[in-house]
């Protein structure tokens, strides 16, 4: 395994990472608009730059309850051509982790509904759960998304 570079956020109070060349760039709390019936993964869009961006819901998605913090952050990341924003408590740093401290998933978590894990990484005395972002949306929720997209830019 390779070097690795993540964008180290929290949620539900654990620690999360994904690959910073993934990352597209990371923003304050927007005003997210609501977008009637929607799946329950997706929170809403907010307006990037002049961009219908969605924002997805990580901790529902995971079972958590909703963040309410006003600190909460999106990680904008792409999801084939759309980008695509990941609500977060809060990005804590960009970390440098060697090959050394990164090990697979064990296979007793390994399964469908947890296929976005792709590694774990021993960062000091905490573990580090890194996130396959192609993995975390199912492909009918990012079908759901580029319609609500779609929809927004008419």
């Amino acid at each position: 395994m390779a070097d690795l570079k993540p964008v180290v956020f929290k949620l539900n109070g654990e620690k999360y990472g994904v690959d910073i060349n993934l990352v597209n760039g990371i923003e304050r709390e927007q005003r997210i608009v609501g977008v009637p019936n929607s799946p329950e993964n997706i929170k809403g869009i907010i307006n990037l730059r002049g961009m219908i961006v969605p924002v997805y819901n990580i901790a529902k998605k995971f079972g958590f309850a909703d963040i309410t913090s006003q600190d909460s952050q999106l990680i904008i990341t792409k999801l084939g051509e759309m980008l695509v924003a990941l609500e977060v408590e809060g990005v804590e740093e960009i970390s440098d982790i060697a090959s050394s401290a990164i090990s697979e998933v064990p296979k007793i978590i390994q399964g469908g509904k947890t296929s976005y894990i792709k590694e774990i990484a021993k960062v000091g005395k905490d573990l580090l759960i890194i996130l396959d972002v192609d993995r975390l949306i199912s492909e009918e929720e990012q079908k759901n998304m580029e319609e609500i997209v779609k929809e927004q830019e008419v």
